[in-house]
This record gives C-alpha cells, structure tokens and sequence, in this order.
C-alpha cells in the first residue's frame, strides 16, 4: 500500500471500532437496565417465576415449562436414548 492508501484503510478500520464501542454500550445499557428489573426474581419449585412478596410473574418459567437443566438446544433429553448410545460404544 502506498501511504495515502494505508491512511483511508487505518481511517476505515478505526471508524469500526469507534462504531463497535457505540453500539456494545447501548446494548450493554439495556442489559444491565433489564438484569437491574429482574434480579429479585425466582423460579419455584412450582416452576412459576415469582417476586420477592410472592406474586406471581409467569405461570411456567419459559412459557414451555422445559427446565434447561433438562433439555438439549429446547428440546427434552431423551434419557433412554443417551443411555443406549453410551452402552454400545462400550
């Protein structure tokens, strides 16, 4: 590169940077604004997400009830099957 053109490409790539930084905080804004409004909250042995006073905030946590402990990429575990692939690379 000759020195005009190394200068627009080192402008080009500072401006991404400069642009990146905006954009990661006001996203980062919105996230700790969110993670601040829903930090008291819980998941019940009910599988109800509740406030701190007990009011009840969603019926099933994830609207499908899937506990994510439990399932893989949304989906329920299929034990039997996990067990099975296991035993025959035994």
């Amino acid at each position: 590169l000759n020195p005009i053109e190394f200068f627009f490409h080192a402008m080009g790539g500072r401006e991404g940077l400069v642009d990146t930084a905006v954009r990661t905080s006001q996203s980062g804004y919105m996230q700790r604004r969110l993670i601040n409004a829903l930090q008291d909250l819980r998941v019940e042995y009910d599988i109800t997400v509740r406030t701190p006073n007990g009011a009840i905030v969603q019926f099933k946590y994830g609207d499908d009830g899937v506990d994510p402990s439990k399932s893989y990429h949304g989906k329920a575990v299929n034990i039997d099957k996990i067990i099975e692939e296991v035993l025959n690379k035994v």
